[in-house]
């Protein structure tokens, strides 16, 4: 196992923060990924002061609205240095494919939010859709498939039908867990079974920033065979 499947994910706040813990690991990851929790409340400059570390940075904004603004949402990253950004697949197909067309011009992949690992079934249901969280997600990676996305984040629960149907799209997988411990994930995979399932990259945040981070990502890293 080589540390190009890791990116982790730095749900931190200051930029002292996120410095100290990329000081830490960053020759143990391959990427970093930034989400709402920094990117709300860091500047561009801080951003791209992240570029030192010389490893792609993912941005995590899972941008959801109006076909106009998501576009011009995308084309706002074009000065951050960053090489991939999150989009809602429930944007819908021709909003999709105009932004994943924006996208490409400034050097971006795009990725496509299927179901958040935090929902199972139930959750679902709460909020009104028919369908069981595999069915929902199958209906969206086919919209990310005739996107022409780079990929998807999904559970790597979904990652071998995802295969079946969209080969070509890379799966980026959170709801990693090394533990009985999923805090508030329902969909969670340990990183060994992820990787022989197909993920192409693993997104980690807490089972390595929680505690000694230097310590959980080389035991992650020696628990894939």
């Amino acid at each position: 196992m080589k540390n190009k499947n890791i990116f982790v994910a730095c749900d931190v706040s200051s930029q002292k923060e996120i410095l100290d813990l990329l000081d830490l690991i960053h020759k143990d990851i391959s990427g970093i990924k930034i989400g709402l929790q920094y990117i709300t409340q860091r500047s561009p400059e801080e951003i791209r002061e992240l570029s030192k570390f010389k490893k792609p940075i993912f941005y995590d904004g899972k941008f959801f609205d109006i076909k106009n603004t998501l576009i011009e949402s995308v084309k706002s990253l074009e000065q951050l240095n960053v090489n991939y950004a999150t989009v809602h697949l429930l944007n819908g197909l021709e909003a999709l494919k105009a932004a994943n067309q924006s996208a490409q011009k400034i050097n971006i992949n795009l990725l496509g939010v299927s179901v958040l690992t935090s929902f199972s079934d139930g959750g679902l249901a709460s909020l009104g859709f028919k369908d069981k969280v595999e069915d929902q997600v199958l209906r969206l990676v086919k919209i990310a498939k005739d996107s022409n996305l780079y990929g998807v984040i999904c559970s790597p629960l979904e990652i071998k039908m995802i295969k079946q149907i969209a080969p070509k799209l890379k799966c980026f997988t959170p709801g990693i867990r090394m533990s009985d411990d999923i805090d508030d994930q329902k969909r969670t995979m340990n990183a060994n079974d992820a990787i022989k399932a197909g993920s192409d990259c693993l997104i980690i945040g807490r089972p390595i920033t929680k505690g000694d981070p230097k310590k959980n990502i080389q035991n992650i890293l020696l628990s894939i065979k």
